[in-house]
């Protein structure tokens, strides 16, 4: 019994010590905000009240915050009203509005796709069409993000939009009632062949799983064998969502994401909750990017470390990083990074810190390292998800790649869209190319070339010097020449995916996403490597099987 007290007595006394040590601890914390709170509040009233001029209060006040998070990762954002109004949009996929994308198109606010079902499609407005006025107020010199905030408005409301038709410069006002617009994360699903579904996914919003489930039982019910889920360019969202995701793929009771950070509440576990909806029998793919980020990794990770589907495409983003929105008052709030999240291998996805050494008081940490799938395959952490299969493209496009920059592709189908009655005419002529080569070269649009810039830069510093160096100016006169000769074969190099460009830009303007989703599907070459591997059910379990390096493929898409 003695002992028994000795041992209480002896947990009584470290209990006590250590909450004191860490009442201690956060007692120098608090201390140490107050002492920097004081420091910058002194700096804040001596600029408001003795600086030369007179200062806009919210202005400075919204500088010194952004000033402050620059020094963090860029996903660590202060919001205000209008910025809420977005971020509400990117995860509860929702807005109240009317319904229309819209583009500054050579300074004339232009209808790009009215979305489907919205009142601004039932009131018969369609791409290509011009806003010249909103409520009576002109278009002309408005900024895009002011003309999103005047058109969207509460629900039951009414706006009038002032539409000018590009063919017929018919003008007319168009009254419409303002709804609840639902932005779909799944704009097109499929089947590629008898066999096989495919449905891509653009974004991860509260909509996400739903929309996903319907897609897949309807993919299921027209007899697919196979499924292909298309992440490619999706920037990520919300992570309950790809959470419910992986519910619809994966057996009940799995691992699949953890998340820790300082505060305790950062620190959870989850695990798959329901039944697959998908029979372990029907086979997958996955296809990331560069540009899949974030909840769309965690769903090409998660299945990756399960050996559930084979992933192709090239290196993902590397965001493994986890948010919480934190409102500050009814008109601001801080979405701050509050944690790591790591899939079942135990990996995580984030490539790298963004915030400064100095900054952390512990800069203490671990390595990323290798990794292994279930199946015992070596994946790599610390750099978003590597394929299974590593499809790369010969050569990066600048050319394209300017033309699509510049909206090129866009403001000819719209110049040009009434001399076909359809994509078929469209895709049968002849002389499509030559008429879109003269266009861009009109609209001074050519590609970039490697060391372009340095160049320029150069020849600002040389020409901010008195004296002239001939053999400099030579020189430059010579790399110029080749940079111009480099551009000018650029076109007959990349005329395949430029043709391949235009031809999606007419077929969305006639047909949608599912006419854009439809012709790009018949050349997409990473769609049809996944479609390769389906049709080889050895080829499919070697791969997730396979614990030796990836395959690389290096294809022209």
């Amino acid at each position: 019994m003695r002992s028994f007290k000795s041992y209480f007595y002896t947990l009584l006394v470290l209990a006590v010590i250590s909450f004191s040590y860490v009442r201690t601890q956060q007692m120098d914390i608090y201390r140490e905000i107050a002492r920097s709170q004081q420091q910058i509040m002194t700096v804040y009233k001596y600029l408001l009240t003795e600086y030369i001029h007179e200062l806009d209060v919210t202005e400075l006040t919204t500088r010194i915050i952004d000033s402050m998070l620059s020094n963090f990762d860029p996903y660590t954002e202060y919001y205000q009203q209008k910025d809420l109004e977005d971020l509400s949009l990117k995860t509860e996929g929702e807005f109240s509005g009317v319904g229309l994308e819209i583009y500054m198109y050579e300074d004339q606010l232009t209808v790009v796709s009215p979305i489907e079902g919205s009142p601004a499609s039932r009131s018969g407005i369609y791409t290509g069409d011009a806003i010249m006025n909103i409520d009576g107020e002109p278009t002309l010199g408005l900024e895009l993000k002011d003309a999103t905030s005047k058109i969207r408005g509460i629900a039951g409301t009414e706006v009038i939009l002032t539409i000018k038709k590009p063919n017929t410069g018919e003008v007319q006002d168009y009254p419409i009632i303002r709804d609840v617009i639902t932005i779909k994360d799944i704009p097109f699903y499929g089947m590629v062949n008898d066999d096989v579904g495919y449905l891509r996914i653009t974004n991860f919003s509260v909509n996400t799983p739903n929309e996903t489930k319907n897609a897949l039982i309807s993919l299921m019910q027209e007899g697919a064998s196979s499924v292909i889920i298309d992440l490619r360019d999706n920037p990520g969202g919300l992570l309950s969502s790809s959470l419910d995701l992986l519910d619809l793929i994966l057996p009940k009771n799995l691992d699949i994401v953890s998340t820790k950070g300082r505060a305790g509440k950062s620190i959870k576990s989850y695990k798959t909750l329901n039944n697959a909806l998908i029979p372990e029998s029907i086979n997958m793919a996955v296809l990331i990017n560069g540009a899949s980020a974030s909840a769309s990794e965690i769903v090409a990770g998660v299945l990756q470390d399960y050996d559930r589907a084979v992933v192709l495409g090239s290196q993902s983003f590397g965001k493994g990083l986890v948010q919480t929105v934190i409102g500050i008052n009814q008109e601001t709030a801080l979405k701050i990074t509050n944690s790591k999240y790591y899939i079942p291998s135990g990996r995580s996805l984030q490539k790298r810190e963004f915030i400064d050494d100095d900054l952390i008081a512990d800069s203490a940490a671990t390595a990323d390292s290798l990794f292994q799938t279930m199946a015992g395959r070596t994946v790599v952490g610390g750099g978003g998800i590597t394929p299974d299969l590593i499809i790369k493209d010969e050569g990066s496009y600048p050319l394209a790649a300017s033309i699509l920059r510049s909206g090129a592709y866009f403001k000819f189908v719209q110049q040009n869209n009434d001399q076909y009655a359809s994509i078929e005419e469209v895709l049968n002529d002849d002389k499509l190319m030559e008429n879109f080569k003269t266009f861009i070269d009109e609209n001074d649009i050519s590609g970039y070339v490697d060391g372009q810039e340095d160049l320029k830069q150069a020849k600002e510093k040389l020409s901010k010097k008195e004296e002239k160096n001939l053999f400099i100016n030579n020189a430059f006169s010579v790399i110029e020449k080749q940079i111009e000769k480099t551009q000018s074969t650029m076109f007959e190099d990349e005329k395949e995916i430029i043709q391949r460009m235009i031809h999606g830009e007419f077929a969305f303007y006639y047909d949608g996403y599912e006419g854009r989703y439809n012709l790009y599907l018949q050349d997409d070459m990473v769609v049809l490597k996944a479609l390769e591997i389906f049709a080889d059910e050895s080829q499919y379990l070697s791969i997730l099987s396979n614990t030796e390096s990836t395959e690389v493929a290096s294809i022209k898409n």
